[in-house]
């Protein structure tokens, strides 16, 4: 043990324990790239006691983060170390950190360290009573949210969704109504009306797991598509036709609940979306009837929509996994995109598979 002097602002209220039973209230200051050591103060104005993680059993934090003294194989050294507890219970779960990274330890008989090429088969025997993770198994990854929450669940006897992080490749067949006022553009002559487009759009879209909610994902998407809206209207003094297409983006955040952890989960989703307009034309061509004679006339770029709206999308859907990590989603939404003078209603059908 060593003594020193330490800023008093640095220390963190914690405790140390030394053998099995000596617990000593105090001041804690630990660098995690030096786990072979804790800095320890009795009060904010005591001089800093420096012990090796030989000299101490634990030491911890008031808000109930604990680190373990150990001896691991630590980047290819045998040292005894402090190790942080991940989880604890019928699965106890230690991680340690370092200038080459982080390294994951499994205590159950004896103390293991988990690497990728060992990592399913130190968790199989926490899956084995369970269809549900032993099927979702291979999603746990090694890294600290994936392992605590796979821990967190299993210590909780629970058994919901594995998270894990994946992006891939989205397509959305729409069908989108567009509402006018009346006052939409000055040449207008036939009120409120409505126009509909068939179009599609393609994108990209990442899933992450909110991992401290069971079941809960947050939904980012990117995509682009275009829109084609014809609509012709006949009367005695007047005809008109208006064809207006448009390239849009669309950026939607949405958080995504699943309502179960079976091979094909249902989920529901809600969340705002960014509709931007990339390019835009609007052509209005009219016959004016008068005195047995007609008139023709066009126009050019007579309905600018907005180059950005925000509105919210919701959407439901089912997930399938045709392979322990690769998944096919098929989903139906709904949003509303308004502006000065119109609205556009949306329905949605989309397929995802992650890469």
């Amino acid at each position: 043990m060593l003594i020193g002097w330490s800023p008093s602002w640095a220390q963190s209220k914690g405790y140390i324990v030394q053998g099995d039973t000596a617990y000593t209230d105090g001041y804690i200051q630990f660098d995690w790239r030096k786990p072979f050591q804790v800095e320890f103060q009795r009060a904010k104005k005591s001089p800093v006691e420096t012990y090796a993680a030989n000299k101490l059993t634990e030491f911890g934090y008031i808000d109930s983060t604990r680190y373990a003294a150990r001896e691991v194989v630590y980047f290819g050294e045998k040292r005894m170390v402090f190790l942080r507890e991940l989880a604890g219970g019928a699965l106890n779960l230690y991680e340690v950190h370092g200038e080459g990274g982080k390294q994951f330890y499994l205590n159950n008989s004896h103390l293991t360290q988990l690497t990728k090429e060992n990592l399913q088969t130190n968790l199989q025997q926490y899956a084995a009573t369970s269809p549900s993770w032993q099927r979702q198994l291979p999603r746990v990854r090694l890294s600290e949210h994936s392992l605590r929450y796979f821990a967190r669940n299993i210590n909780q006897g629970r058994k919901p969704r594995m998270s894990m992080l994946s992006f891939g490749a989205v397509a959305s067949f729409n069908r989108s109504t567009m509402q006018l006022k009346a006052d939409a553009y000055p040449e207008n002559g036939f009120g409120e009306y409505s126009m509909t487009s068939e179009n599609a759009e393609a994108g990209l879209f990442v899933e992450a797991p909110v991992w401290q909610v069971n079941n809960l994902s947050l939904m980012s998407q990117l995509s682009y598509g275009k829109m084609e809206y014809v609509s012709t209207h006949i009367s005695s003094p007047l005809d008109q036709h208006i064809k207006l297409t448009l390239d849009f983006l669309k950026l939607s955040v949405a958080p995504r609940y699943y309502l179960n952890a079976n091979k094909v989960s249902f989920y529901v989703e809600a969340g705002p979306e960014l509709f931007y307009v990339k390019e835009q034309s609007s052509r209005l061509v009219e016959a004016k009837h008068k005195n047995s004679t007609t008139s023709i006339h066009e126009h050019e770029d007579v309905f600018p929509l907005q180059k950005a709206s925000f509105s919210m999308m919701a959407g439901a859907g089912l997930q399938y996994f045709y392979l322990p990590k690769h998944y096919i989603n098929l989903g139906l939404g709904t949003g509303q995109v308004i502006g000065k003078g119109y609205a556009i209603n949306n329905f949605s059908t989309s397929i995802r598979i992650n890469l």
